[in-house]
């Protein structure tokens, strides 16, 4: 199966939504479960066609941003994409009061049923508009970051392509690139105030018509959040400002005086040491090969998996004019395959972008006991993210086909970049909170609050002098505000989780890859804190979850950092 040779035909949703209102008569109208059962069947195989056919055009659209063909196929997207939504709430409503429920939950798994429960009260008839509006802002701001360019050095630049220059290890061409990546997003920060400012006002609106407080609590339900809540994530964000916060800025003024610097500037964040950072040793292909050889050693089926992944055109590295920024994995149902989608950039981050995007599609690809159900095929979002992250971690023994002698350079800062992330994702998560808990709030005065909140968390980046930043703009960049709000903390939840995994690969690596494995051969079919006890993983709204962890990448730096300059 090759991708650029797979066929897309634009789904009809009148036609869906006929087919399986239908459907729904009979299954309201039925007296046997079995009957249900297939109902249930034939409408998640309609939802698979139309689900692939979007995927196919959602990743074409990505791809190419200026390609008018499938900007309109993404514009169709965003106009029925709501009525999809709502005949799945619909659906998923017969299932909540089905006189056969007990039997549905036996036959089909509880998640399904929690999850049908929770998804009815996020979308109705009343708010398609609203939504129609929400999801063209949301590509207004994809195309706005993909295709605004700015002259560095003699060629016009992406902000994509701006990200190379960041990781020089010559501060004039850093100091430059940095300057000039804000300098770019000034010219556009006008533009992105307004959308985030229509999308705040947008989602206050269709979640008040569903009957929520405010939009935090609808925001929750779309991720179906179903065995934690609010005070849970407010306390993990508490956890981390205890724990996390305190060893993140001793690190942070290591690596100021590893580089010999009086002061960090915003654009020394992602240079870790005086000798430069970890490089992968050859471009963009040959770090394919090196990848793919490296899954060969770990399971010849992932490498094998990956290979097929390569040969089918089912990934995407290249960074390019046009090209929407961001890396995901997502999956085509009806071809029972993941596509990976990336923007790799010649740094030391590739491996980690390259192995955690892998990671998503590695789980898709195990999960195939039910991955006819799309809720299924992927769990929820923050178990989503373990089966990623921990990917980062568990390559870590086999990294010298691509870093060769900066192979501890690379693990010493990528256990230093978890540690910089999760105050990072808290800041993110907390910010989200107040915008959509205060949705009255004015421009300025958001900025104001990102600026507190960006202090209380990241003390180090209050001394930067760089005007876009003073002005607390910083956020304007992280694309999940936009696109998924409150998903961000996930990667949080998620890192707690998988250092997990990482420190018993310390010690036992096939015991962490064993596992892994069975976490990710589970997918979607139980909540996050039911999968996590399932695989002997401790919940990361426990405060003694934080105290080991931290007591071990404490150890590991200590004993790891000594040689490295």
């Amino acid at each position: 199966m090759d991708f650029n040779k797979l066929n897309y035909e634009r789904p009809d949703i009148e036609e869906f939504e006929r087919k399986v209102l239908n459907l729904l008569e009979k299954f309201k109208a039925s007296d046997s479960h079995l009957e249900q059962f297939k109902i249930i069947d034939h409408i998640n195989s309609l939802r698979n066609d139309v689900l692939t056919m979007f995927t196919i055009a959602q990743i074409r659209s990505h791809l190419h941003t200026l390609d008018g063909i499938y900007q309109n196929e993404q514009q169709y997207m965003n106009e029925t994409w709501p009525i999809y939504e709502k005949i799945v709430a619909l659906f998923h409503k017969h299932i909540s009061y089905s006189p056969f429920k007990d039997e549905i939950r036996e036959n089909f798994g509880e998640q399904l049923v929690s999850l049908a429960d929770v998804s009815q009260h996020t979308v109705s008839s009343d708010v398609i508009e609203d939504l129609i509006k929400e999801n063209n802002l949301i590509s207004d701001y994809t195309k706005l970051l993909a295709t605004s360019t700015i002259e560095f050095r003699g060629e016009k630049k992406t902000l994509s392509q701006l990200e190379t220059f960041l990781y020089s290890s010559d501060r004039s061409i850093r100091k430059q690139a940095g300057e000039t990546k804000y300098e770019l997003l000034s010219q556009l920060e006008d533009m992105i105030d307004h959308i985030l400012d229509e999308l705040i006002k947008v989602r206050n609106t269709i979640a008040l018509k569903l009957g929520h407080d405010s939009f935090v609590e609808l925001g929750y339900a779309r991720l179906s959040r179903v065995d934690y809540d609010q005070s849970d994530v407010e306390d993990f964000r508490k956890l981390i400002l205890k724990h996390i916060v305190p060893i993140a800025e001793e690190t942070r003024d290591k690596q100021r005086i590893r580089l010999g610097l009086n002061k960090l500037t915003f654009y020394d964040e992602d240079i870790r040491f005086s000798t430069g950072n970890s490089v992968p040793k050859g471009d963009i292909e040959w770090m394919e090969a090196g990848f793919e050889e490296i899954l060969n050693e770990m399971s010849l089926e992932a490498g094998e998996f990956f290979h097929s992944l390569c040969a089918n055109h089912l990934l995407d590295f290249l960074s390019k004019e046009g090209k929407a920024r961001g890396a995901y994995a997502t999956y085509l149902c009806n071809e029972k395959t993941p596509y990976i989608f990336a923007n790799l950039n010649g740094t030391r981050k590739d491996m980690k972008v390259l192995s955690h995007e892998f990671g998503h599609a590695w789980q898709m690809y195990l999960f195939n006991e039910r991955n006819s159900i799309p809720e299924y095929i992927l769990p929820t979002k923050e178990a989503c993210e373990i089966h990623s992250i921990s990917m980062e971690f568990l390559v870590w023994p086999h990294l010298e086909k691509v870093f060769g002698e900066d192979t501890d350079k690379y693990r010493y800062a990528h256990l230093e970049d978890t540690l910089f992330s999760m105050p990072y994702r808290a800041a993110i998560d907390e910010f989200q909170h107040c915008i959509h808990k205060n949705p009255s709030l004015s421009i300025p005065e958001r900025k104001e609050k990102w600026s507190e909140i960006e202090s209380k968390y990241m003390p180090y980046k209050t001394d930067y002098e760089n005007p876009y930043l003073k002005r607390g703009s910083f956020w304007q960049q992280q694309a999940h505000i936009f696109t998924t709000p409150f998903y961000y903390i996930d990667y949080a939840l998620a890192q707690m989780c998988s250092l997990q995994i990482w420190s018993k690969a310390q010690t036992d690596e096939s015991k962490a890859w064993e596992e892994y494995m069975k976490l990710c051969k589970l997918g979607g079919s139980k909540s996050f804190l039911q999968l996590i006890e399932q695989c002997g993983i401790s919940s990361p709204f426990k405060e003694h979850g934080f105290t080991f962890i931290v007591g071990e990448i404490e150890r590991w730096l200590e004993l790891n950092g000594e040689n490295i300059k």
